[in-house]
């Protein structure tokens, strides 16, 4: 920066300004954003880490929403208005009417703008874009959702219906929180009965039945694990399963090594398969008789009961291995609010009629009463 300052401060606006200019749009390559949005995501698509599950999601996402009305509009032109008048569009139907017909639910809308804003974000991050323009949009909030959170006497009417592997898996499910993945491909290597603990670190992919290292949106952690989980009885059987049995869990790893044998598998030492699990848990669940419940409302269930046992949002955010503290959200309206002292300010059943109040004594007959009281006494 050339120039005579008389001031420092005049010199460090100088200096300021000379910095923003150096980064306006495109200050690297005059010409990078005024390629395509396609043509960006050509670039950055291959650059993202996600599991394989949420990588089929976001192909369909872009292939169905995002390439036809971003795919060859230049990325300098996509301003902030535009995406929010694209999220209304998807939210309402093509002719805003709000159609469920026609319209995505919101949180399938929260779901693909934020698709299009990692990719913005990406731009950003190459230098390519000075800011996200669709970072931080107040789109519609999801329904309600559907989850359930049973209570404990659900829960043990559930066990009751399963048993062997299929009752072990259940138990951790609901004990842990874990996620079907990450409680699937457990390791026993993981898990530590000495501290009653176990790491989360990996998960196993049903689809393309790989082990895979737990993405950036699902965090490693370590959670407890309560006394009536016998982890013993968890273990996979030692006895090698075929000839040249090398000591691991048999499937292929994406990262790293395998540490070895899985906690929970089959009967005969396969790792235990979600379809098949799920047509157990669904029998069960109807014999049970408590109602609609999908596997992942056991998740729910291990959140709702921390909740009501005094823990924080943040803790079970933790425990749950949520990377952003929005989604613990939902969890929010369970949170204890001193339930006993609401409880007794609302008082008895107010259809039990009132204990009847014994009649006073007529003035009179109470004077009487002092008067021989103190006769007797003198």
């Amino acid at each position: 920066m050339k120039g005579n300052f008389t001031h420092k401060r005049e010199a460090l606006r100088e200096a300021a300004a000379a910095e923003a200019e150096s980064r306006r749009l495109g200050w690297r390559d005059p010409k990078a954003a005024g390629r395509t949005w396609r043509e960006w995501c050509e670039q950055w698509w291959p650059s993202r880490t996600v599991a394989a599950s949420t990588d089929r999601n976001d192909v369909s996402r872009r292939n169905n929403h995002l390439m036809p009305r971003w795919g060859d509009v230049p990325l300098i032109d996509i301003t902030r208005q535009d995406v929010k008048d694209w999220a209304a569009e998807l939210r309402d139907g093509p002719d805003g009417e709000d159609d469920e017909a026609t319209g995505l639910a919101p949180g399938t809308v929260i779901q693909i703008v934020g698709l299009l804003s990692r990719s913005l974000r990406g731009a950003v991050d190459a230098e390519v874009l000075p800011y996200n323009v669709a970072d931080k949009l107040k789109l519609p909030k999801p329904a309600p959702g559907k989850e359930r959170f049973l209570t404990r006497e659900q829960v043990y009417k559930l066990l009751a219906e399963l048993d062997g592997p299929h009752l072990a898996m259940t138990k951790l499910l609901v004990g842990t929180g874990m996620r079907w993945g990450e409680a699937a491909g457990l390791h026993r290597d993981r898990v530590h009965a000495d501290r009653s603990v176990v790491d989360v670190i990996e998960a196993f992919d049903s689809t393309a039945y790989k082990v895979s290292p737990l993405p950036k949106d699902k965090q490693i952690r370590t959670v407890p694990v309560p006394a009536w989980i016998d982890l013993s009885a968890l273990e996979q059987d030692d006895e090698p399963r075929e000839d040249g049995d090398d000591g691991t869990c048999g499937y292929e790893h994406t990262e790293g090594h395998c540490p070895g044998r899985l906690m929970v598998t089959t009967d005969s030492g396969t790792i235990m398969d979600y379809w098949n699990y799920q047509k157990v848990f669904k029998a069960a669940v109807a014999a049970a008789d408590i109602g609609h419940v999908r596997i992942h409302d056991l998740r729910h269930t291990y959140a709702s009961w921390l909740l009501q046992g005094g823990r924080t949002l943040a803790e079970v955010g933790e425990l749950l291995g949520h990377a952003s503290p929005l989604t613990t959200q939902r969890y929010a309206r369970l949170e204890k609010i001193a339930s006993e002292d609401v409880l007794d300010a609302l008082g008895p059943d107010p259809t039990t009629p009132p204990p009847k109040k014994k009649p006073k004594k007529p003035v009179d007959e109470l004077a009487a009463r002092r008067a021989r009281k103190r006769s007797a006494s003198a």
